[in-house]
């Protein structure tokens, strides 16, 4: 019986042995493979990526990347580029060793078919090269964003914050609108920018003040016979205070006042506003003067709407009737005609109902600020018959 348990025991202890023998072997081979391992799944990863880079050779993690990535969502947020994520960066090493640029990936979610994934190429400050990695936008329209044609003007440009433009690109900032695809262009210009941005912070000394852009030629249609636009004093100020309150005291969701300026002098003011029409994740921007306590005019500065239907807004026929009309809350009707109506867009319910909000925010602001004060309203909007109004209540 003693044997018998003697012999359990030194089996036991030859099987603890060699399993602590084995254990330490396999964490001695797992230190040396690590390494290799790691670079092997870095460099599987920069393949996919090489066509924005062409020149890398050797790739390299980033320290800390998990954490640039976390706190990128609200550098996005403070840069206009909310829902906008970093998926990857990696370094490029060069013969010594030592990082020459960087390769990120980068995603915006407001493709019309859905998120758009790209990887962009850096070094010295200028684009290596762009890719679209993933889309799902729409076949001869969209999914041109990723051809060759299209991808091919990223190569070269600063890197700094893009814009598209429709009528050719006249500067280093600018790239070419995939023609009848304005919200994939935009769409993949956000991804872009998100990865420029994340670079600025985190690699190339600080994020680039965005500027406004220049909407002096939208200006001059909004207020025909201007020469001079001039900053108004503590407008940050007056703006941020408006539509702090807008849609508690109005019920104008998803609008937004974007700028004020004072006209020749003082003599009147163009209001340029946002609100949201069909495109749900682009917001269509318009720009309105006033003087006298009546409209000189309007503007469409940016919109992303339906060709064929909603795109119409920015057609003369529809922002024509806008001018001489007084200063107050509109109504969309169609065949409108009074002098509180505008003429609703046949078929483009979502787009008419959009101009209009973005019309009365910029008329309520300019009442609430500059004139007797606004009235209480009550906006409300019915897309079964294509009308959208506000009902004035008593004072």
């Amino acid at each position: 019986m003693e044997n018998k348990k003697s012999n359990l025991f030194k089996n036991t202890l030859v099987l603890v042995i060699i399993t602590l023998v084995a254990v330490a072997a396999l964490a001695v081979v797992n230190q040396i493979t690590k390494g290799p391992i790691e670079q092997a799944e870095i460099n599987q990863k920069a393949e996919a990526y090489k066509v924005v880079y062409a020149d890398a050779n050797e790739f390299g993690e980033i320290d800390g990347l998990d954490k640039m990535i976390k706190k990128s969502t609200k550098l996005f947020e403070d840069n206009g580029l909310s829902g906008c994520t970093v998926t990857e960066a990696l370094a490029v090493k060069n013969s010594s060793g030592d990082t020459e640029g960087y390769i990120i990936a980068s995603t915006s979610p407001n493709g019309y078919g859905g998120e758009i994934d790209v990887a962009i190429g850096i070094k010295d400050d200028k684009l290596t090269g762009f890719t679209v990695i993933s889309n799902s936008e729409t076949a001869g329209l969209g999914s041109k964003c990723a051809e060759p044609d299209f991808q091919n003007q990223f190569k070269d440009k600063a890197a700094e914050v893009l814009s598209y433009t429709k009528t050719g690109a006249s500067s280093d900032t600018e790239i070419d609108a995939i023609s009848g695809a304005t919200i994939t262009t935009n769409a993949v210009t956000e991804a872009v920018n998100a990865a420029i941005i994340f670079y600025q912070s985190n690699f190339g000394g600080g994020v680039q003040e965005m500027a406004k852009p220049d909407l002096t030629e939208f200006y001059q249609k909004a207020y025909p016979g201007a020469t001079d636009f001039a900053d108004v004093e503590n407008a940050d100020k007056l703006v941020a205070d408006f539509t702090a309150n807008l849609e508690s005291k109005y019920g104008l969701a998803n609008c937004t006042v974007e700028e004020v300026k004072a006209v020749n002098g003082g003599e009147g003011y163009v209001i340029s506003t946002t609100a949201i029409g069909f495109a749900k994740t682009a917001p269509i921007q318009i720009a309105i003067g006033i003087k006298d306590d009546k409209l000189t005019g309007f503007a469409v500065v940016n919109q992303m709407e339906t060709p064929g239907y909603g795109a119409a807004c920015a057609e003369d026929e529809f922002t024509s009737q806008f001018a001489g009309k007084k200063v107050g809350v509109l109504t969309a009707k169609a065949g409108g005609t009074a002098d509180d109506e505008i003429d609703a867009i046949s078929g483009a319910t979502f787009t008419t109902n959009g101009v209009t909000n973005a019309v009365n925010t910029a008329v309520l602001f300019y009442m609430d600020t500059f004139g007797d004060g606004a009235p209480e309203v009550s906006f409300e909007s019915n897309s079964a018959d294509a009308t959208s109004g506000a009902t004035v209540q008593a004072q």
